[in-house]
């Protein structure tokens, strides 16, 4: 891979200048770009497989994943037998292939979405250099790599991570096109096929928001327009057709008037906010949604915010230009602008919406929060950084006490824990408790290290990289710590393969079962028309059940588990009217039997 050289800037915007050879420059960029890509290995790759596959979508990908490494049809993915058409199947051939070479287990299941990881980490280093030198890309890489929400949302199996990648390779295909006039054609030839891919992994608005993206920063850049004009070809547009429409024709020629649904059902039900049937969950509000996403990314979302106080040196007065900034800066600089604004506004506009949505502009905010850094102090960041992370090690101790003190209120129902802001208000404090040492570990390592950086400032960014990494490191371990609340791994070994598990909800909040388990899986009192395949092709609907049904089966001696929330088990023994014995449970989920 080449490593681009950095490009000049306008005054008062020159970057660290590490050498003024072109040659050693160009060394100096590989001498920082093999470092990231070692700890972006180690951070992502190295931890796929802490923790057990969580529900939802962990299980549904899972899921499907693992039916077509067990010799299913590649190109229909089902699961508990119903094809799951909402979403084109690039990742789900990534999994199986994993799978197939390592099994069906966590780490398999979310090695392509941590191998993206690692190259949207690698992406936003080179656009970095791009727009300020290698510095600036390597503090952007890192920024975006130890931020919290790579940790979390970006351990999800979930093709958003394949997606963002790929569309920050289409945005940087771009900008090398817009640089380089002699190999421009084979730039923008190879943003159609980034472009592209990005919508057979999510969607078509993988290939609507590059494209946006570019168009917004061309009408801000009006000399860049005519290098812009070949972007748009019928080579990129056949590049585009050959890559998705073959699985489209397919699907739609073999369940006809799916497309129809997936239009106007599901795509137009997100941006209207409607429930629409194949994607009925809980929407986060906006004022949510922004607070969350300063959550992702502390701590730098700290530092940097401080740092921007000192406007003076962040944006020297004689570098904004007479136009006015943004409008004066290059082009690179306005893709980027460009890049976050369309996709977080885009999302804020939406009428459905869930935590990891604006990932995709994660890559700007870490360029942002690079030049940031780069022109001010780290230490007064440091220092507020420090006092927050002090303030939540006193607030751990606090919540260990109150959990030794009594039951307190008791943790919400797997349903009601459908987003991170609920999960977090939904906990107990005995599941606080559970987290202490995990707290302590990472939010004590994360101030040892802050503190180095107030009183070394010659090593701040090495010492506020490790501060990061002891904050994500520790939301990794949390995230495995309470997995028994959003999986049900634990309920797999006391469930014989073939048998038949009745679940008391709907496919999204057990899917772990379809990973962990090779037991036929029946949802007991769902709606099974909300799922189009089944409500007009009939595929799939054995697998539910009215609760008289299940209590005539029951009744008949049918061999059935069932799994439902422990509040509910009584409530089920009364019902079925035969002794129920817990057999194991997992969170807030029991699993019952004869």
């Amino acid at each position: 891979m080449q490593i681009p050289s950095p490009v000049r800037e306008l005054p008062g915007e020159a970057p660290e200048k590490l050498s003024d050879s072109p040659a050693r420059s160009g060394g100096a960029s590989r001498r920082l770009f093999w470092p990231l890509v070692f700890l972006a290995v180690v951070l992502a790759v190295g931890t796929a497989g802490w923790g057990d596959l969580y529900n939802e979508t962990d299980g549904q990908y899972g899921g499907a994943a693992k039916v077509m490494a067990a010799g299913g049809s590649w190109l229909v993915p089902e699961n508990n037998g119903i094809p799951r058409l909402v979403k084109p199947p690039l990742l789900y051939w990534e999994m199986a292939a994993a799978m197939k070479v390592f099994g069906v287990n966590a780490f398999a299941a979310r090695l392509p979405g941590e191998l993206a990881i690692v190259a949207l980490t690698l992406v936003t280093y080179l656009f970095g250099c791009r727009l300020g030198g290698p510095i600036r890309g390597l503090m952007a890489g890192v920024i975006l790599l130890t931020s919290l929400g790579t940790f979390s949302l970006g351990r999800i199996v979930m093709p958003e991570q394949t997606l963002s990648a790929l569309i920050a390779g289409a945005l940087y295909c771009a900008l090398r096109g817009h640089d380089d006039a002699a190999r421009r054609k084979w730039w923008y030839l190879a943003f159609w096929v980034c472009a592209s891919l990005a919508s057979f992994v999510k969607g078509w608005h993988g290939t609507l928001y590059p494209l946006a993206i570019v168009g917004v920063a061309a009408a801000v850049c009006k000399s860049s327009r005519s290098q812009l004009r070949g972007l748009l070809s019928w080579q990129g547009l056949l590049v585009f057709a050959l890559i998705n429409l073959p699985w489209y024709i397919y699907i739609e020629a073999k369940y006809p008037g799916w497309f129809h649904n997936l239009l106007f059902t599901e795509h137009l039900g997100h941006v209207e906010g409607s429930s629409s049937p194949a994607t009925d969950y809980t929407s986060v509000p906006r004022w949510q949604f922004l607070l969350l996403h300063l959550a992702w990314f502390f701590p730098w979302s700290l530092v940097a915010g401080v740092a921007l106080l000192d406007h003076g040196k962040v944006w020297p007065r004689k570098a904004r230009g007479s136009r006015g900034f943004p409008f004066s800066r290059p082009f690179s600089t306005v893709l980027v602008l460009a890049w976050a604004t369309v996709i977080f506004g885009s999302v804020m506009l939406t009428g459905q919406r869930q935590d990891y949505y604006a990932m995709s502009m994660w890559p700007a905010f870490a360029l942002g929060a690079a030049w940031v850094l780069e022109r001010s102090s780290a230490r007064p960041g440091a220092l507020v950084l420090a006092g927050v992370l002090g303030v939540a090690l006193m607030a751990s101790f606090f919540l260990g006490g109150l959990s030794a003190s009594g039951p307190g209120w008791q943790t919400g129902v797997v349903a009601e824990r459908a987003t991170a802001w609920t999960t977090v208000v939904g906990f107990d404090p005995s599941v606080w408790k559970s987290l202490q040492i995990t707290a302590w570990l990472s939010l004590g390592g994360g101030l040892v290290f802050t503190v180095i950086a107030v009183l070394l400032p010659q090593r701040r960014w090495l010492a506020l990289t490790a501060s990061a990494v002891c904050l994500a490191l520790g939301s990794v371990s949390g995230t495995a710590t309470v997995s028994p609340y959003f999986s049900l791994a634990r309920l797999a070994p006391a469930i014989p393969a073939g048998s038949t598990v009745v679940y008391d909800g709907g496919i999204d909040t057990g899917s772990s079962l379809m990973v962990y388990t090779d037991a036929k899986i029946i949802l007991l009192d769902q709606n099974p028309d909300e799922e189009f395949i089944v409500r007009k092709f009939g595929v799939g609907r054995d697998g539910f059940l009215t609760a008289s049904e299940f209590a005539a089966r029951w009744a008949a001696g049918e061999q059935l588990l069932l799994v439902t929330e422990s509040r509910r088990a009584e409530e089920w023994r009364a019902r079925l009217r035969h002794p129920l014995r817990i057999v194991d449970d997992s969170g807030t989920q029991v699993l019952l039997g004869r």
